[in-house]
């Protein structure tokens, strides 16, 4: 199993988007652990976060499948983008993986290639 980092990419997050960054979960099949939310996000009751993180462990589960799929070689991260947080789901294997999440307009800042893209696909 692949060795995560999840405190070292929080503080790499920090630097580069500050307050944008909401929240960081690493998980593993022991479970989970917020490694950092934002102060105003912080809202999400014990259960909410088992559900995010139970859909967490079925993205990571399904890897192999999409792999097998698309014949694109590994899958190391999945992208959601939300109209208030873009999440970002770096997965190391089955179960095992860093969630993050970043304010969308933090995000978008970052990228001005995929605001271009929504744009010009008439999403934004």
């Amino acid at each position: 199993m692949p060795q995560l980092y999840p405190y070292r990419l929080t503080e790499f997050l920090h630097a580069q988007v500050g307050d944008g960054l909401r929240s960081v979960i690493y998980h593993d099949r022991e479970g989970y652990e917020v490694v950092f939310v934002r102060e105003d996000v912080d809202d999400f009751s014990e259960a909410e976060i088992d559900n995010i993180v139970a859909d967490l462990w079925a993205n990571s589960y399904e890897q192999a499948i999409r792999e097998d799929l698309r014949g694109q070689g590994p899958l190391n991260c999945s992208l959601w983008v939300f109209g208030e947080a873009i999440e970002m789901h770096f997965v190391a294997d089955e179960r095992h993986g860093v969630a993050v999440s970043l304010d969308t307009e933090t995000f978008l800042a970052q990228n001005s290639f995929i605001r271009q893209c929504l744009g010009v696909a008439g999403v934004e």
